[in-house]
């Protein structure tokens, strides 16, 4: 009988714990071209949906960074989000010359961590605040989709800081590329994309997906 019990009982808890779990996801394919999609907002820069030329299998939709004005542009998106999340996206970059562009995915809000990929310095990095607090290094490759996963998650009294890096063409990793142990609470606000487009070129976002604790 208590074996019953505490199996109930765990039950219980697993299910409140997985119902707690809400999720945001965008893929832009049913969105209008040239559009700016309705649940995200422009920090800076100009964004809109696009879809390559091309009618070859893959041609999708994806949202567009226009490569003006060269400052770190920046939309949010999904519900505000105070406690453990994971952001997650699909972008892609292009060089010219020896000029690289710079982008990334962060959590809670415009001040909250990003996850920032910095090509001309071959790493990828932890942003708060506009300041990184940690760096590793990256080979980023220009002309394909790179997935950026960041991950916030409550470690007793402090918060782990998690990202993960790897294109399409290969599986999800399933060791962090980078962590960092945060003290004390790592703010409140929305999902956010970013990107500087310091070679001159546009820079594309897919696949958003945003898993949260109410």
């Amino acid at each position: 009988m208590k074996n019953l019990i505490l199996t109930l009982l765990l039950l219980s808890i697993n299910c409140s714990f997985i119902f707690s779990q809400e999720k945001y996801s965008n893929d832009f394919e049913s969105l209008e071209i040239d559009s700016f999609p309705k649940g995200m907002m422009e920090i800076d820069g100009i964004f809109k949906v696009k879809t390559s030329d091309s009618n070859k299998v893959g041609n999708r939709r994806y949202l567009e960074m226009s490569a003006e004005p060269l400052t770190e542009n920046a939309v949010i998106f999904g519900p505000s989000v105070k406690k453990s999340a994971i952001a997650q996206a699909k972008i892609k970059g292009f060089r010219k010359r020896r000029s690289y562009p710079r982008f990334g995915i962060g959590l809670h809000g415009i001040s909250g961590y990003r996850l920032r990929v910095v090509p001309s310095k071959k790493v990828i990095e932890l942003v708060k605040n506009e300041e990184p607090v940690k760096s590793v290094p990256y080979k980023w490759t220009p002309d394909q989709w790179v997935n950026l996963r960041l991950k916030i998650e409550q470690d007793g009294v402090n918060w782990k800081i998690s990202g993960s890096a790897w294109t399409d063409d290969i599986k999800a990793p399933k060791n962090d590329l980078i962590t960092h142990l945060h003290e004390g609470s790592p703010g409140q606000g929305k999902a956010s994309l970013w990107g500087t487009a310091y070679s001159g070129k546009v820079i594309q976002f897919d696949d958003l997906i945003l898993e949260y604790t109410k």
